[in-house]
């Protein structure tokens, strides 16, 4: 079923309209009782070395996630472009941040896939194994932010939910890989009695999910993949530092990652908003920034600030990748309402 169709149209329409209320209700809850003239005194007054400091962090941290992606195509990582994925990184995140229903991963899938000749199932599993990788981090962090820092029932709750979830989907996986050849036998017999089910491909995403844990348990790659993931998370924390530093905000590092913790949550529930998740990243920073006492007016300042720097780099890079990559958004955009069948590659 492509994205053209009449019940896909309706969902969109549905997830705009939903996306618009979300994005409405919580920039009401964001500005109310906000004193204008003091935001945008705090904004004027911002140090823009600092600022332009905390953008080369989000620079940065797309740079690790882009070489940690790379990496993921061990042994093949060595004659793949780390400027070409970089572009390709890029370009993922400003589809994500337009079209807020993962479509950058398939994107990146298709244009590695047809750039750098390697297989699309195997560049699609990637993108869930970032997830999971960033998901294990955010725990980890969570885990030790608790221990220095009282939080609140709904972070909590959240972090329990993205605790058991990740959990299950690791066991499923993990029991599916040490029954590798019985997995696939199970797959394909599922194919010849239902043939609908050859459209999701499923035995050629278990194969690239089993190459993936293979990959993950040679120690040195599965050590290079986790201090990747965690450099990534510490940089990100840095644009929060910076950011609140630039205006004068006394957030301390372990503040600025929970900050980071909250927003990565948030990023991860498939709430409905608008491109930019634009006042709910505004919400939840006033929201997070309210456990430590920091006012309203200024909380609201940061987060207006935070949210320019962090979406700047993909809205001025994602273009300038477009033409990089010689790819126009037109035929993009066309490939990913009809996704190709992912070519055999072999590695």
């Amino acid at each position: 079923m492509t994205l053209r169709s009449p019940s896909n149209r309706l969902k969109t329409t549905l997830r705009i309209a939903l996306g618009t209320l979300v994005s409405l209700a919580t920039l009401w809850l964001a500005f109310r009782n906000v004193r204008w003239a003091q935001v945008w005194e705090i904004v004027r007054r911002a140090d823009i070395w600092l600022l332009l400091a905390a953008l080369g962090s989000v620079l940065l941290t797309t740079a690790i996630r882009s070489e940690r992606w790379r990496r993921m195509f061990y042994p093949q990582h060595r004659r793949l472009s780390p400027t070409r994925l970089f572009a390709m990184f890029l370009l993922g995140q400003m589809i994500n941040a337009l079209i807020p229903t993962r479509l950058g991963e398939i994107a990146r899938a298709v244009l590695v896939g047809r750039d750098q000749h390697v297989s699309m199932a195997q560049a699609l599993w990637t993108a869930a194994t970032e997830k999971v990788l960033d998901a294990i981090v955010l725990l980890l962090f969570l885990g030790l932010i608790a221990l220095l820092v009282p939080m609140p029932g709904w972070l909590q709750s959240a972090a329990w939910t993205l605790s058991t979830a990740v959990v299950v989907v690791l066991g499923v996986c993990v029991l599916a890989a040490l029954q590798e050849q019985r997995t696939l036998r199970w797959l394909q017999r599922l194919e010849e009695r239902w043939p609908w089910l050859r459209r999701l491909r499923l035995t050629r995403f278990a194969q690239a999910l089993f190459d993936t844990l293979r990959l993950l348990r040679q120690p040195r790659q599965a050590l290079r993949l986790a201090a990747y993931s965690v450099a990534a998370f510490l940089a990100a924390a840095a644009t929060n530092w910076l950011t609140a530093r630039a205006i004068g905000m006394p957030l301390s590092f372990r503040a600025s990652l929970l900050l980071l913790s909250v927003l990565q949550i948030s990023a991860v529930v498939p709430l409905p908003t608008t491109p930019g998740r634009v006042g709910v990243f505004h919400y939840l920073t006033v929201l997070a920034l309210a456990i430590f006492a920091i006012e309203q007016d200024l909380a609201l300042s940061y987060s207006l600030l935070l949210h320019v720097l962090v979406y700047l780099p993909m809205s001025v890079g994602g273009p300038l990748a477009l033409w990089l990559l010689n790819v126009s958004w037109r035929s993009l955009t066309s490939t990913l309402r009809e996704p190709p069948t992912p070519p055999a590659v072999t590695p």
